[in-house]
């Protein structure tokens, strides 16, 4: 028994990490179709069907006992027949020279695993749990048993090889289960971690956009102002003039206003890129500078650096802005200062603003999805915020006092081109 189980356990243990390191990683960073996933999905689960077949568990002396289906069902599921196929193939090919009693046997199941999961997953698409669920029952369980007793039936296995194979089976498709359940679980957390970062996007767009449209309306009011001056009087030509350079200097100042609005609300890109600093928060600032405005908020800036930084630009402002809102939400009739400094190998940001503060217990707390400090906050924006900084090799520190402020310090490695390349 000890030796059963410890075979259950390695053979289970080559399937998850191989399998489990492709869905986290690969699938988090790239993209989930094209060639160059399935050909990297074949190569890890060929690993897993390689090893599962190196490390089985005898039976008797003459049956070997393995998880080899589980690499299989994983590939004709996330991969498609192709890659099921080349899997099937590889899994053939070892099994036979390994050698012993039982290939033909195994020939015959994997097989009819193969076939069935394939005519099922054409036919039904397997769109939402159930399909999936009923699928693997039918392809993982039904069929590969029904063909054990086929072969005990044309006498091609003993009553006892049977009766091992039987239970065996059903052990196979518990780990059949729990593997997809774990990658359907990592596939269905980095979709809705996606989610999250785009619904609270746009939350955080449509509040700017609410004050970006009170700042467009002054100017686009003195330019109406001015047409109706041109129309009603006879001016002279130097105030014809003056007056059109006030015009064009208010619309200037209108299309800017949109400009930096576009930039911040197009869709982010993922190229990680060296980010100058002084740029990238001058684009910050102008986003948020119409909304501390309409908060009575002291908003300011100062680079003192000249030093860049790995990143993803759309990101990066994404997370400064979510930061540097919610302290101005918390500094009503107050400053929100920013600035931008090189400390030994670290760029840091400093975000400091003078508002209600928070307490130990909040500081620990933020940043987790539904906590927040404001009373209809969600949550979501400091959350997302922490996300990208983490992804950027970056880290956060939080100093606060209740009524005195608060100070973000947010450290980023200096970049070198060694590390783009």
């Amino acid at each position: 028994m000890p030796q059963v189980l410890e075979s259950i356990v390695d053979n289970f243990m080559f399937i998850c990490i191989p399998s489990i390191v492709y869905f986290l990683v690969w699938t988090k960073y790239r993209k989930q179709s094209g060639y160059s996933s399935k050909i990297v999905l074949f190569i890890f689960l060929s690993i897993s069907v390689i090893l599962c077949l190196s490390f089985p568990y005898h039976y008797l002396e003459h049956y070997i006992f393995d998880f080899r289906e589980v690499p299989l069902v994983i590939g004709v599921l996330y991969g498609g027949p192709l890659v099921g196929g080349a899997l099937l193939a590889i899994l053939m090919v070892y099994r036979f020279i390994i050698g012993g009693h039982g290939a033909y046997n195994a020939l015959f199941t994997d097989l009819g695993i193969y076939l069935s999961l394939v005519t099922m997953t054409i036919r039904h698409r397997l769109y939402n749990r159930s399909q999936l669920i009923r699928a693997l029952v039918v392809s993982t369980a039904i069929v590969p048993i029904l063909i054990k007793l086929l072969l005990y039936w044309f006498s091609m296995l003993s009553y006892q090889a049977t009766i091992i194979s039987v239970l065996f089976r059903i052990i196979e498709f518990v780990a059949i289960y729990m593997t997809v359940y774990l990658i359907e679980f990592l596939i269905g957390h980095f979709k809705m971690q996606k989610e999250l970062q785009e619904i609270e996007k746009m939350r955080v767009i449509s509040q700017i956009a609410a004050s970006v449209s009170h700042e467009i309306r002054n100017p686009l009011t003195t330019v109406k102002g001015l047409l109706q001056v041109f129309r009603a009087n006879d001016l002279s030509l130097e105030k014809k003039q003056n007056l059109t350079d006030v015009a064009l200097h208010e619309l200037d100042t209108a299309i800017n206003i949109i400009s930096d609005y576009l930039t911040f609300a197009k869709p982010q890109i993922e190229k990680m890129i060296f980010l100058n600093l002084s740029i990238e928060l001058q684009q910050v600032i102008s986003v948020l500078t119409p909304y501390a405005n309409m908060q009575q908020v002291t908003l300011t800036c100062v680079v003192d650096t000249n030093q860049q930084i790995l990143g993803d630009s759309q990101q990066f402002r994404q997370s400064l802005i979510n930061l540097v809102k919610n302290c101005i939400e918390a500094s009503p009739i107050g400053r929100v200062d920013v600035a931008v400094l090189t400390i030994r190998e670290h760029v840091v940001i400093r975000i400091k603003d003078t508002g209600i503060g928070m307490t130990s217990d909040q500081i620990q707390r933020l940043g987790i999805p539904y906590y927040s400090t404001k009373e209809k906050g969600t949550g979501l924006g400091t959350s997302v915020a922490f996300s990208i900084i983490k992804a950027m090799n970056g880290s956060i520190e939080i100093e606060s006092e209740i009524n005195k402020g608060s100070l973000f310090v947010i450290s980023f490695p200096l970049a070198t081109h060694k590390e783009q390349s």
